[in-house]
């Protein structure tokens, strides 16, 4: 008998539910939109980067350390005081961060510096880890700098995004910004 109650219940909930279609409902009413939401975190449209640079290194360095620099008119001390600024080094079609080390039959550090707090240059640095002479530098062709300006400092518990902890493939797809 509690069976037969049971398989009627459902036989009973399945013929309501097939026996209904969507035409048969009414429309609803047009509902009134909500309020705003709140503010987004500031946007960075205003980010800044440069061509692809020749590097200003010579051919062979005769010596366990070398620098050049690279002129960045847009270092403004709001950027050394809240930006962000990333360098990246291209041979052929590779591209590498900087700073950088390399262990294998190169044995070098890379590594970069703003000269001066109110200076344009960024000072890219090489250095031999094993203090050998350096000769042709790994690192010799092209070099580019991405500058983020600050924002306005987060107020949520969410931390802001580390720009310095994505590869270049993600900064330039993320800001849209041409190879």
């Amino acid at each position: 008998m509690k069976f037969t109650k049971q398989l009627f219940s459902v036989l009973f909930i399945a013929s309501m539910l097939l026996a209904c279609s969507p035409e048969d409902g009414k429309d609803g009413i047009n509902g009134v939109d909500g309020s705003e939401g709140p503010q987004g975190e500031t946007g960075t449209a205003n980010v800044i980067y440069s061509d692809w640079i020749a590097s200003g290194f010579p051919n062979s360095i005769n010596g366990n350390f070398d620098q050049w620099e690279m002129y960045a008119p847009e270092l403004t001390q709001e950027i050394h005081d809240t930006g962000v600024i990333l360098v990246y080094a291209r041979v052929g079609n590779l591209i590498y961060s900087i700073p950088r080390s390399f262990f294998s039959t190169v044995q070098e550090e890379w590594g970069y510096r703003l000269l001066g707090i109110n200076d344009t240059l960024i000072a890219i640095r090489v250095h031999s880890i094993d203090g050998s002479n350096i000769g042709t530098p790994f690192l010799n062709e092209d070099f580019r700098y991405i500058i983020i300006p600050g924002g306005t400092p987060t107020t949520s518990s969410r931390s802001a995004i580390d720009y310095t902890t994505m590869s270049y493939d993600e900064i330039t797809a993320h800001f849209n910004i041409p190879n």
